[in-house]
């Protein structure tokens, strides 16, 4: 009994024995795969490796096969063949969520796995997980530093850049621009400003507001321009005067603003020839860019890497609000002028620009629309000679002043332009106008001259042959005597029945041409006399209307013949005879001028419309017409037509301005090919009426 009881013992010990074996087998499993992860080595050698380890692990070695699948790729023991296994264990390999491979173990036996191998199994597939993801997080933290070191080597160099264009901009500003501290002292300024003020454009000259006098009334101007920079942080729109080097007043709008100049604050001052240019705009266009941290902490493995990234990003935002603060003083700069400013390569590719390109990258296209560059292009004349060009072109009915300065590099060779474009075209409308006037005011005095010369004789016509006109009565007596003694009696080779029965007529019709000479001479003198412009005349509108006929009769007969209807029972009002002559002269001459087949017809008539207490004048021609677009235009100063044969868009603005003068109105009944009708109408008076 007592031998059997200690087989039994014997029995248990081996057991004992033979679980604790096993159990220190998967242990050193485990250590052996842990050291080759702790060891650095790359995965492939992991995988290869673990599945050798693997093999000793379980308790039938020997009929026991092992792999590891990862991302596609099967890394298994040498005695490894898939056909037969007969029985296995497997555990995923999850990375981040994401099942990646498989770790099998499987024997070629139908023998059975314990619960520790399952937990084995697991366990394995836990760590080679771990592995796996904290391999990949190292390879990603170590592409995030390199991709930031090289971000921050090239944000380093676009601030340098920035900085090149600034200052270029900066120079050749096409106003004058200061830098200066609150005492005066102007530490930096442009040639613009020194050559507006007359100073030498190098700069060589050292400035100071308040001592070289550079303002008018200097004491008041400068305190207010503080006040209003503590108050309001920038000034803009301020005109004053500054004064040149001879003491010359100049005229400006100048701008200022608060700057950080080399660790200094600053005041930048913009000034403006406020002669040259329009109202300035101003607009502040600040960028921000934000950049988002992507790394995370994973393991505390990572802490030293995750501060050195800290780092670098710290190093980047510190460069990023630099290159912020250049920007931000590049744009304010840059889109505080108002002309278009452009800066072009070569090619005229346009690299920047203070209006926006709506998808034109060449400025021939942003600037003039134009498929290839002008005739004479300023710009290519820059890169040809190396020289600021100055000039004035005409695209359509639109003038432009083109500026174009070059930009040199270190070698002094052009590599690209600065062009600023302005629209004079007002500018030249006015000086055309003034043209015009000046030679509306020598035709006055010359048709004051003929009128005078005209009249005179034709007085002595009028007088002679009204004496003529009596001789011929008494003559006629004594000549029917003659004729009855000499019956074939011939007067100036005529017979004398005849001579007598026409000589009156031809006396008569010189009388009445020479009374027509008379008034077109007296409408003539009135319509060129100087005119205060008050609106002191008795009108009558219907006198108005023939004179002004008499004056264009000349002009409408060749292209139309002109029927009259007027009420003989207008009212008369106060106004200016001259001013309404003026207004109806231009538009019978418009209307003549509209008629294309000759012979056309035009209607002058008048009336009074008692329900709205007011006289009409209406004149309307069978002409070509006019659309819509063309009648909304029609009173708008400098809108013509008839451009190319010399209309100068002001005589219906003028006689627009008349009326209105007057209280009236014009209304215009128009259509493509159906002719037109302008109808004046002019209020009176009930005392009038």
């Amino acid at each position: 009994m007592a031998d059997i009881t200690r087989n039994q013992d014997s029995e248990k010990f081996r057991k004992i024995e033979h679980e604790l074996q096993e159990r220190l087998k998967e242990l050193e499993c485990l250590y052996s795969i842990s050291s080759e992860i702790e060891a650095g080595k790359d995965l492939p050698e992991i995988f290869a490796n673990s599945t050798e380890h693997l093999l000793v692990a379980f308790q039938y070695p020997e009929v026991t096969v092992a792999g590891i699948q990862f991302d596609g790729t099967w890394y298994t023991s040498s005695n490894y063949e898939e056909s037969a296994i007969q029985n296995h264990l497997s555990s995923n390999l999850i990375v981040e969520g994401k099942t990646r491979g498989v770790v099998k173990v499987g024997y070629t036996s139908g023998a059975p796995f314990i619960d520790f191998e399952r937990k084995l199994i697991h366990e394995i597939g836990l760590m080679l997980s771990n592995a796996i993801e904290q391999h990949e997080l190292e390879l990603a933290l170590q592409n995030q530093i390199n991709n930031l070191e090289q971000h921050v080597s090239d944000k380093t160099a676009e601030v340098e850049k920035s900085r090149k264009r600034y200052l270029d901009l900066f120079e050749y500003a096409p106003d004058g621009i200061v830098i200066a501290r609150k005492n005066g002292d102007i530490l930096r300024a442009n040639r613009t400003f020194y050559r507006m003020l007359h100073y030498p454009e190098d700069g060589s000259v050292q400035l100071n507001f308040v001592k070289d006098n550079l303002y008018e009334n200097i004491p008041e101007v400068r305190p207010h321009v503080f006040k209003k920079l503590e108050e309001e942080g920038v000034v803009e729109g301020f005109e004053m005067t500054l004064l040149d080097r001879e003491g010359n007043p100049v005229p400006v709008i100048g701008s200022f603003i608060y700057v950080d100049f080399d660790g200094e604050r600053c005041i930048e001052e913009i000034y403006k020839d406020i002669r040259i240019r329009k109202e300035m705009e101003r607009k502040l266009i600040m960028q921000n860019e934000n950049l988002e941290q992507m790394v995370h902490e994973r393991t505390k493995d990572l802490e030293d890497q995750t501060q050195l990234l800290v780092k670098k990003n710290e190093e980047l935002l510190e460069t990023t609000e630099k290159l912020e603060e250049s920007r931000s003083n590049l744009h304010t700069l840059f889109h505080a002028i108002t002309d278009t400013v452009v800066m072009i390569d070569t090619d005229f590719n346009i690299l920047m620009s203070n209006k926006k390109l709506n998808g034109k990258a060449k400025c021939y296209e942003h600037i003039f629309e134009m498929k290839e560059p002008c005739e004479n292009c300023p710009g290519r004349l820059v890169f040809k000679e190396g020289r600021p060009i100055t000039q004035e072109k005409k695209f359509g009915d639109d003038y432009y002043l083109l500026q174009a300065y070059p930009i040199l590099d270190s070698n002094k060779e052009v590599t690209g332009a600065i062009e600023i474009s302005r629209k004079i075209t007002r500018e030249k409308n006015v000086e055309y106008q003034l043209l015009q006037t000046d030679k509306l005011a020598s035709l006055g005095q010359l048709v004051s001259g003929v009128a005078h010369e005209i009249n005179n004789p034709n007085t002595f016509i009028r007088g002679n042959i009204g004496i003529i006109q009596e001789a011929m009565n008494d003559i006629f007596p004594l000549l029917e005597e003659k004729a009855k003694e000499q019956p074939d009696l011939r007067i100036a080779r005529l017979k004398f029945d005849v001579f007598k029965e026409n000589i009156p007529i031809l006396i008569q019709d010189m009388v009445q041409g020479a009374n027509r000479i008379k008034g077109i001479v007296e409408g003539l003198r009135k319509f060129a006399k100087r005119d205060d412009g008050l609106l002191e005349d008795t009108v009558d509108l219907n006198a108005v209307l023939e004179t002004c006929l008499r004056l264009v009769n000349n002009q409408i007969k060749r292209t139309a013949s002109v029927s009259v209807d007027f009420d003989q029972r207008l009212p008369a009002f106060k106004g200016n005879c001259q001013k309404l002559e003026q207004v109806f002269v231009n538009i019978l001459i418009n209307a003549s001028q509209a008629i294309d087949k000759k012979p056309g017809e035009i209607t002058v008539t008048t009336r009074f419309d008692r329900a709205a207490n007011e006289v009409v004048a209406s004149i309307a021609d069978t002409g070509h017409g006019m659309d819509e677009k063309t009648k909304k235009q029609i009173f708008d100063p400098f809108f013509t037509t008839k451009r190319n044969k010399g209309g100068t868009g002001l005589g219906v603005s003028i006689a627009y301005g008349i009326v209105k003068e007057h209280q009236g109105r014009i209304s215009i009944d128009s259509a493509p090919g159906e002719g037109t009708t302008f109808s004046i109408h002019i209020p009176v008076s009930k005392k009038e009426a």
